[in-house]
């Protein structure tokens, strides 16, 4: 066994913000193992509140290429961590293992923060070579073929979390840790969505397949760019991240739909950080929850009622986010707050689940116990489409909301609002929807939240007018 050190240095100025910066290595035949650290000038953390510092993330990218959409990309840590290595049969998680084939890889920088004296950095890649041997072929969780371990539930309801993350990216617990904590609160369903990484996506599938949890297990990553960050549930492979304009935002959703990925905006509000494209709106649904509810939501809620008064019809969808099952963070972003409550009559497998959320069969609620609202009218349920006309019943139920109020929205703002007294509880409504636009239910607490604004508890799903 032999190791060849390389050491490759570098220097990042200020207008180089927010791009990607390539360092070259050749990789010989015979390569069992390669190892990389990296060290950088006025680290600070990837927060956006931090600033007058830098922060640079790593990527490694085999000989495949770095073209956008197509790069090889075995693994991506962000800021992370400061060492990682892929070896044949082992990698760092959050890097993919594997045959090390010879040619030009790439050591993979994101130049997320550079401070106005510039970064300079030094990255040394070591090489090991070795007696060849067989690798085994990693397999990945898919939507398809999965044994139906969730219970069926006889209403078609089903409660869950779609974001969430694991030590595959930046968080400080293991799958097998985060599974066990989502069938603890009860979940049905969990979405592991762990940063430009499908690494996870071997460790769910062999929980699975060990422990055979009581809940559906859903393929997919997040997307975490420099402009934005987006779900794509549904696939078991990398989706290009590397976005530096509204175009490049376009292509990289457009061809995560193309292989039949479901979409989503993540958390844009101040500091989540902000969708930066405000003409990109062709995602499959929005994340309007993320975290708890005071931490700038409203945000979020206003950019969606933007886009359904322009006249797209956009489902919402909740998370998480949840990084830390320990230490301070845990106390206050936990795995399903919120909530997403589906409902998928077809049962609970991960492909109906995700063609629910689609067509806007869905709502979010502050925690697994609820409360839980749905919304129809003329026949049309959640996500579906009514006539506009001058006497339109709506009907709205709430379950698990007494003490809270029940609100009712339409294009021209607050239409409806009354206290919740039982605890399975529905609301009739007649209305003029014939310039309405849509009408949708949230549940609020009795008193505002601490900076003056309505403190949801539920949020539903529109139903549209036309």
């Amino acid at each position: 066994m032999t190791h060849t050190t390389l050491t490759l240095t570098g220097r990042a100025e200020p207008r180089q913000t927010r791009t990607y910066g390539y360092l070259p290595f050749d990789v010989p035949p015979g390569t069992t193992r390669i190892d990389v650290h990296y060290t950088y000038t006025d680290k600070v953390g990837s927060e956006p509140w931090l600033t007058h510092g830098n922060t640079v993330d790593l990527g490694l990218i085999d000989e495949r290429g770095i073209g956008f959409g197509e790069m090889g990309l075995r693994g991506w840590s962000g800021s992370a961590r400061d060492a990682v290595f892929v070896a044949l049969d082992q990698a760092t998680p959050g890097y993919l293992s594997g045959p090390i084939r010879p040619g030009v890889w790439h050591v993979h920088l994101g130049f997320y923060k550079i401070a106005p004296q510039g970064c300079d950095y030094t990255v040394t890649v070591t090489l090991t070579s070795g007696e060849s041997r067989p690798v085994a072929n990693v397999e990945y969780l898919s939507l398809t073929g999965q044994p139906i371990s969730a219970p069926i539930r006889p209403d078609g309801w089903y409660r869950g979390e779609l974001h969430c993350h694991t030590v595959h990216s930046d968080g400080d617990s293991t799958v097998a840790a985060v599974i066990a904590a989502a069938q603890a609160a009860s979940l049905d369903f969990l979405a592991i969505m762990d940063h430009n990484d499908v690494s996870h996506l071997s460790a769910m599938l062999a929980y699975q397949r060990d422990v055979r949890p009581p809940l559906t297990l859903i393929p997919g990553c997040e997307m975490t760019t420099y402009y934005g960050h987006w779900n794509a549930w549904g696939l078991t492979d990398w989706v290009e991240f590397r976005i530096e304009t509204a175009d490049d935002m376009r292509r990289a959703i457009a061809a995560a739909k193309r292989r039949g990925a479901l979409t989503s905006c993540n958390h844009p509000r101040p500091y989540g950080p902000e969708w930066a494209f405000p003409t990109v709106t062709d995602f499959d649904c929005l994340e309007v929850w993320n975290g708890p509810w005071a931490l700038q939501n409203d945000a979020a809620v206003a950019y969606w009622e933007s886009l359904l008064r322009a006249g797209r019809r956009v489902p919402i969808v909740g998370g998480s986010d949840m990084h830390h099952l320990r230490g301070t963070f845990s106390q206050y972003v936990r795995l399903g707050t919120p909530t997403t409550w589906v409902y998928s009559p077809n049962g609970p497998e991960a492909v109906h689940l995700l063609a629910a959320i689609r067509r806007g069969a869905a709502c979010v609620s502050e925690s697994p116990e609820g409360p839980r609202v749905e919304i129809s009218t003329d026949g049309a349920a959640m996500g579906g489409v009514a006539p506009a006309r001058a006497g339109t019943r709506v009907q709205s139920r709430v379950r698990d909301g007494v003490g809270g109020v029940m609100v009712l929205y339409t294009a021209a703002g607050e239409l409806h609002r009354e206290t919740i007294h039982a605890a399975d509880q529905t609301f009739l409504l007649d209305m003029d929807s014939t310039a309405a636009g849509y009408v949708r239910a949230e549940v609020h607490a009795a008193e505002p939240g601490g900076d003056g604004q309505p403190l949801r508890r539920a949020l539903s799903n529109p139903v549209y007018f036309g």
